[in-house]
């Protein structure tokens, strides 16, 4: 008789072209979005969340290429699609909701993920986008001081060499007359471009300025520009920024060849990031009001920035910033001991109403190691339990630094803990 060997259970494996982010390996994604998070709300900027599922219809005709999209058919018959780019489902929430009419002005961020599944490569492709929307009423004023976030939260995290390239488009009903010209240039030139830009002329002649093509990029230098082009309101307006961005003496360069996606308007920009090795494409910013009209029917001005985390965070680790992984906490709590650690299971929770932040270690571990911890989190205070101070009630307070150390009752190491760090 022959016995059949178990088949052994399959690991679960990560899908090709997904990736973690483990707190373990890496401190920079908290270190990253902790500085979104304060700049946005310090700009008054409010966070909004989207679902990954949106119906496919949204990303009909819009710039996304549909062979990347990921879309399946639901139990009703109905087509779905992961989302491929956030601003859209944005859009579709801003106009689902109404919010038009109840705020004159959204100022929205976010910052989640999008997957895309590339052809060439077989994979999907996993990116976790961020950004800033301005919807509804605002001036020339309000978007320099979106630019001027960008610009601060990069700072932020290090990024010193900042390049922000900036142009105008136009309006896009005031821009025809550059468009047949243009048209008109590429068509005597077409034989000097890819495809891709050969299929764009008649619809989006543009495009010609987004490749990265060495032909169609030379092809581009000799082209028309459309800043030459603008009416007298989208010159107006764009001078604008431009002396906004001087007051703040935020950096730029104007480059006539940046333009934006199909379905941006007037105010065009990005951001780069070069260090001694690499240079980054950290993200671009513009008006997105033709793609609102186009997604919603909402006429309402629109304008924003998308970034992508996972380039910032190659950029942050290249810095090897102290600050990543540097976490403080005012006091660390060291219990010796199982009836220890339950008193300090209940002096932590006071601790954290009292709103002082601290570090517990209720693992095995010696008071030397816990002291070195104690350090290592460059704490001001460690609180010690040992079995003794668990059956009187006391508690020992050292101070890190000098290693001085004293004995409270349990009833006044709060009030003791908030003198030792100036509350």
């Amino acid at each position: 008789m022959t016995t059949q060997k178990k088949k052994s259970p399959k690991k679960p494996q990560l899908v090709p072209g997904m990736f973690d982010i483990l707190p373990t390996s890496d401190m920079s994604w908290d270190f990253m979005i902790d500085k979104l998070l304060k700049l946005a709300r310090g700009f008054g900027f409010t966070r909004v969340e989207l679902p990954i599922l949106e119906n496919a219809v949204l990303y009909e005709g819009l710039d996304v290429d549909s062979n990347t999209i990921v879309t399946f058919m639901d139990p009703e018959g109905n087509r779905v699609a992961i989302r491929p780019e956030t601003l859209p489902s944005l859009m579709r929430a801003y106009s689902e909701h109404k919010i038009s009419e109840t705020q004159k002005l959204s100022k929205w961020y976010h910052c989640a993920p999008v997957i895309v599944y590339d052809e060439k490569q077989k994979k999907f492709v996993n990116s976790w986008e961020y950004g800033f929307e301005l919807l509804g009423e605002f001036s020339p004023l309000i978007e320099v001081q979106l630019i001027s976030l960008v610009w601060k939260f990069l700072k932020s995290l290090g990024l010193e060499n900042l390049i922000l390239e900036i142009n105008s488009v136009g309006k896009s009903d005031s821009r025809k007359d550059y468009e047949e010209t243009l048209r008109s240039f590429l068509q005597s030139k077409k034989y000097e471009l890819c495809n891709e830009c050969v299929a764009s002329i008649e619809e989006y002649p543009m495009q010609v300025f987004r490749c990265k093509n060495l032909e169609c990029r030379t092809v581009a230098a000799e082209a028309p520009q459309v800043v030459d082009f603008l009416s007298e309101e989208d010159h107006k307006h764009f001078t604008h920024i431009l002396e906004g961005l001087d007051e703040l003496a935020v950096g730029y360069s104007l480059n006539p060849m940046l333009v934006g996606k199909q379905g941006t308007s007037r105010t065009v920009f990005s951001m780069r990031y070069k260090d001694e090795f690499n240079e980054y494409f950290i993200g671009e910013g513009a008006f997105h009001e033709e793609m609102l009209k186009d997604l919603t029917g909402k006429q309402n001005a629109c304008f924003g920035f998308t970034g992508y985390m996972e380039v910032l965070q190659k950029a942050v680790q290249n810095l090897k910033l102290e600050a990543i992984g540097d976490i403080k906490s005012e006091v660390y709590l060291a219990p010796l001991g199982d009836l220890a650690s339950k008193k300090a299971l209940r002096l932590f929770s006071e601790l954290w109403d009292a709103k002082i932040t601290v570090h517990d270690h209720f693992g095995d571990g010696g008071v030397k190691n816990q002291l070195k911890l104690a350090e290592g989190q460059k704490a001001l205070i460690a609180l010690i339990i040992g079995q003794k101070e668990a059956m009187d009630d006391m508690v020992i307070l050292r101070d890190v630094k000098s290693g001085m150390q004293e004995v409270f009752r349990y009833d006044q190491i709060i009030d003791e803990v908030k003198k030792r760090i100036g509350r």
